[in-house]
């Protein structure tokens, strides 16, 4: 990727070097901001259901935000762990509160909105992975696992890592507590799905949920990858017979959004976002089927708007435009914007865009830009939530918490295949024993951060944070023992004999400095 002539330091492409722009940038920073905020301040997360139940809950953003933050490691930084590695921490943290998971005590009991046939509820429970619930255990699985792949870090894994604490002050006889690791975590999800026929493992009672058990697939791959399993390939084997048994789709090439369990009943195709986002996730393991089906899903879901601005029709014009479609008649059709839209169909047809390098990505993310009020707060971009379905003009201007705070980060810092990517294709020993920024610490961001074997070259674009002077330090493992020279841009400020600015330690270099203005800094190694 890194074009070396000459001196290896000097002649380094910059241009062909991956790099973060400004958005990207904050959406990482909006993570980070809404991640950090004090235990019990949800600020800006807010959904529609104050009982965490819908597509908005705190549980999916949280995920997304871990896997936003997982892309931009391994397509974006792939030097510096310490750029993502502490916020991936804190929506972890935050996944094991029980403001997360704590609807899940009467979700348990069962409803008859998704079990028509039930006379009596049933005797709830705490414990909000052992049973059920895959809409949350399926993603602190797969969050997990993923920190384990990305970091080389099974801290996850020890004993009591998991740990649900139910302790209301008036609520029950005495505090709960439920204790696992990833392994039995993933234990339990796997079991369940043997127990279950390999359809997969219920979200709330009776209802089989295909699009999150996509997560934990993710789960058995990452921790495939740790110990050496085969687990994944057992699992999406027979999960992919298991449906093409039952019907994972309709005629129409739409997915069933779930399984009524004690009915045998599939729920009918409700429209795009349910397709997308089961494509945005299955395409890491069942890369040809989505491929296939995705053109079919989507065809006429998307209206141009001006500018080459790209959003989704209402529900109720899509079979409108693709019956024009069929008929060879021009489909641009108006919106109808009598029809309320308050899901996020938005964010998750963007990040099934992202995935399989539609470049309709770039219409979508346009009319973010120019109608969803892109608002920047403390360094951050996010797009706020906003109820309101229209403007004026017929612009859809619906945003829901899921979308403006994870899902259009996400679509803008995923590259064509970049879950399938982290899927197929993880990092081995041999990327963790490259050179790279263990910690960080100073108020900056890093655009860059590359190791290129070859050369022998570690290469960070450091920028201070609104423009702030101040002091910053890196630290740098795995330091080859081998004579160095450092570089601000392309100037000389240290080597091996004389190491100004830097501590050393054996095999690890601290590398610290006053950044006013970004600088690209290159360690080389001759």
């Amino acid at each position: 990727m890194i074009s070396v002539t000459g001196d290896p330091a000097a002649g380094i492409d910059l241009d062909r070097v991956p790099a973060l722009d400004d958005l990207q940038l904050g959406h990482l920073r909006h993570i980070e901001n809404l991640v950090h905020q004090v235990p019990g301040d949800w600020s800006k997360m807010g959904g529609v259901d104050p009982g965490q139940e819908l597509f908005d809950a705190y549980r999916y953003q949280l995920a997304y935000f871990a896997y936003t933050l997982g892309l931009a490691h391994y397509h974006w930084l792939p030097a510096a762990p310490s750029a993502v590695k502490p916020a991936f921490e804190k929506a972890v943290e935050k996944m094991l509160r029980r403001d997360v998971w704590g609807y899940w005590k009467e979700t348990s009991r069962g409803a008859r909105v998704l079990d028509p046939d039930i006379e009596e509820l049933r005797e709830p429970w705490t414990d909000p992975v052992v049973r059920e619930n895959i809409m949350y255990s399926g993603h602190l699985y797969a969050m997990t696992a993923l920190h384990a792949v990305l970091f080389d870090d099974d801290r996850y894994d020890r004993p009591g890592a998991l740990t649900f604490e139910w302790n209301p002050v008036f609520q029950g006889l005495a505090p709960e507590s439920h204790v696992y690791r990833r392994s039995s975590l993933g234990e339990a999800i796997y079991w369940q799905m043997v127990e279950n026929g390999w359809l997969g493992v219920a979200c709330e009672p009776n209802c089989i949920f295909i699009v999150c058990n996509q997560f934990p697939m993710l789960g058995f791959r990452f921790e495939d990858v740790r110990d050496g399993t085969a687990r994944a390939e057992e699992a999406t084997s027979a999960y992919a017979a298991a449906w093409e048994r039952r019907g994972l789709y309709a005629g129409n090439g739409s997915y069933h959004p779930f399984l009524m369990v004690r009915q045998n009943q599939l729920v009918p195709p409700r429209g795009i976002t349910n397709d997308a986002w089961v494509a945005s996730v299955m395409n890491t393991w069942n890369r040809d089927l989505v491929r296939e089906l995705f053109p079919r899903q989507v065809r006429g879901t998307l209206k141009t708007g001006p500018d080459g601005t790209i959003s989704p029709y209402a529900p109720s014009v899509v079979p409108k435009v693709r019956a024009a479609l069929d008929a060879g008649e021009p489909a641009d059709l108006p919106q109808d914007t009598t029809e309320a839209v308050v899901d996020p169909t938005f964010g998750f047809v963007a990040a099934a865009l992202s995935e399989l390098g539609d470049e309709r990505l770039r219409g979508l993310l346009a009319h973010a830009d120019r109608f969803l009020n892109p608002t920047w707060d403390n360094g951050g971009l996010y797009y706020p939530r906003n109820d309101r379905s229209w403007d004026s003009e017929g612009n859809r201007i619906q945003v829901d918490a899921m979308t403006g705070n994870a899902l259009l980060g996400y679509s803008r810092l995923n590259v064509p295949d970049g879950l399938w990517s982290l899927y197929q294709r993880p990092w081995t020993a041999e990327h963790f024993a490259e050179p790279h920024v263990s910690t960080q610490d100073g108020d900056f961001d890093l655009r860059r951060a590359y190791y290129h074997h070859d050369s022998r070259t570690l290469l960070l674009t450091a920028r201070p944070r609104d423009g702030q002077r101040g002091d910053i330090s890196l630290t740098i493992a795995n330091a080859p023992s081998r004579p160095w020279t450092l570089r601000f841009d392309g100037v000389v400020v240290a080597d091996s004999d004389n190491p100004d600015r830097v501590a050393v330690a054996g095999r690890t270099l601290c590398i610290t400095t006053a950044l006013d203005a970004e600088t690209t800094l290159t360690l080389h190694w001759s």
